[in-house]
């Protein structure tokens, strides 16, 4: 165990650790061979160019209405949703009198000691007498102070304070998680696990594994930015990630678990996608958009440093090339580097070109097309970890026999004709596979809340009244001024 150089942490009270904008989480190592996949003879790929597959994170081909949120500031949409609701779930956190959880918001010293003790389960009486000059015996939060204290996982500052009220930072938080948990965490590191955190950076240790495990994920940049202060989402993501992990056995978190499902309306096959990401339908192709915002990407026509673009198409293969003859028919298959193997139970290529930002992605559907998916990534420091996100896209790539072949007009007319017809709502919201909650309106009309279900597949937003459940209009793109 390597001691840290630094190690002039007695200004924290929490014995805290780092974690970004949580944009999603950490790499892993990229390994040739695929999890539940068979490697075929060929030749091998860079290792960031595997995809990753697990059986815990495979979008569902049976599409049904989205979970209705527990708070409405926490739709379906939100990156967060999935670690509230877990979290809520378990009686971790419960939100405010308003029903509100408000995840974009700071969370201080205090609240953040309370929920990582409930998460671990830790929380209870201690029979220590805190000497906190600024903790009040009656305070709401004494016992999470002193049971935090008696665990070691707070100590306090040189004045004598424990400063509940003062907002905690991404490095904290990662560290009072981890030793809340009990994860064994060594002294220092070799290798500075982000750019902005090195070797003798105190938290480093915290960061590293946090990485490892896939609990924490980089802004734009690539960066940690361990000194921004964490909102509540966040950290509930921390929290939700960590505890998922030991729930299910696993070595890191799943990272396209929650992410949004979109299912092609006519070309029979699914896939996910990070929260961050655009879908972009473009005439027969669909592009998959991860906007370099930081640098004013307008279009994913250009590749930025930090962005990336996965154009989804399929060839209809009207003259029934067997898979292996159209890929050797390829101008350019020569030039790349070839893995061949069978994913998903589909035959399955991926092909990486020298010196290219480049990678393609060719899938041989059941009913004999071809699913072809090119990527190009920029070169900046977030490269390492949009690869990690694209494994996971291409990892979660699946048949289905029971994508819509009903053309756009024809969908909705459909649909428009269950307008205002109680208790059919559902019914038209399911011929949506793709569909996503983007907003309630717990107010509504006065018979109930008012649900916007937005289709990227169809570009229309569906109105949807919930207690009587009825669609009640739909309209053209995204949106909820109706």
């Amino acid at each position: 165990m390597k001691i840290n150089k630094i190690l002039s942490i007695s200004l924290l009270v929490f014995v805290f650790c780092t974690t970004p904008a949580l944009a999603l989480t950490a790499v892993e190592s990229a390994s040739p061979s695929v999890e539940g996949a068979s490697s075929a003879p060929a030749s091998s790929a860079p290792a960031s160019s595997a995809p990753a597959s697990n059986p815990q994170t495979n979008p569902s081909l049976t599409q049904s209405t989205p979970p209705t949120p527990s708070f409405p500031d926490v739709p379906a949409t939100s990156a967060h949703f999935g670690a509230i609701e877990y979290l809520k779930a378990k009686g971790v956190v419960s939100g405010y009198d308003d029903s509100t959880f408000r995840p974009d918001r700071t969370i201080n010293r205090a609240e953040a000691l309370k929920i990582v003790l409930l998460a671990s389960g830790k929380a209870g009486d201690s029979q220590i007498l805190l000497r906190f000059n600024d903790v009040n015996k009656n305070a709401w939060f004494y016992q999470y102070a002193a049971k935090g204290y008696a665990l070691g996982i707070i100590k306090g500052y040189d004045d004598g304070s424990f400063k509940p009220g003062n907002n905690i930072n991404v490095a904290e938080s990662l560290k009072v998680i981890l030793l809340a948990f009990g994860e064994s965490v060594p002294t220092g590191v070799d290798q500075g696990p982000y750019p902005d955190v090195g070797t003798d950076a105190w938290y480093a240790p915290y960061a590293a594994i946090c990485k490892s495990k896939q609990l924490v994920w980089p802004l734009d940049d690539g960066k940690l930015h361990g000194e921004r202060q964490i909102t509540r989402g966040e950290f509930a993501q921390i929290i939700y990630r960590l505890m998922y992990i030991k729930d299910n056995h696993l070595d890191k978190f799943p990272m396209s678990k929650d992410w949004p499902t979109f299912a092609h309306p006519s070309d029979h096959y699914v896939l996910k996608y990070p929260f961050d990401w655009q879908v972009v339908p473009a005439g027969q192709q669909t592009v998959l958009w991860k906007q370099d915002t930081a640098a004013g990407q307008l279009s994913f026509a250009r590749i930025y440093p930090n962005g990336a673009t996965l154009t989804v198409v399929v060839d209809k293969n009207e003259n029934a090339t067997a898979f292996d003859a159209y890929l050797n028919a390829l101008p350019y298959y020569a030039e790349g580097v070839t893995q061949k193997m069978t994913l998903n139970n589909l035959p399955f290529a991926v092909i990486t070109f020298k010196n290219l930002n480049r990678i393609d992605y060719y899938f041989e559907l059941p009913n004999k097309t071809f699913l072809v998916i090119y990527c190009d990534t920029g070169s900046g420091p977030n490269r390492e970890y949009l690869l990690e996100e694209i494994r996971y896209i291409i990892g979660s790539v699946r048949y289905s026999e029971k994508a819509s072949v009903l053309d756009r007009d024809t969908l909705l007319s459909q649909v428009r004709a269950q307008i205002l017809v109680k208790e059919s709502g559902k019914s038209a919201l399911n011929l949506f596979k793709d569909a996503i909650l983007i907003e309630t309106d717990t107010i509504g009309i006065g018979t109930g809340p008012i649900d916007y279900y937005y289709s990227a597949a169809y570009e229309v937003t569906l109105k949807y009244e919930r207690n009587s459940n009825t669609l009640l209009q739909i309209k053209d793109g995204r949106s909820t001024a109706f």
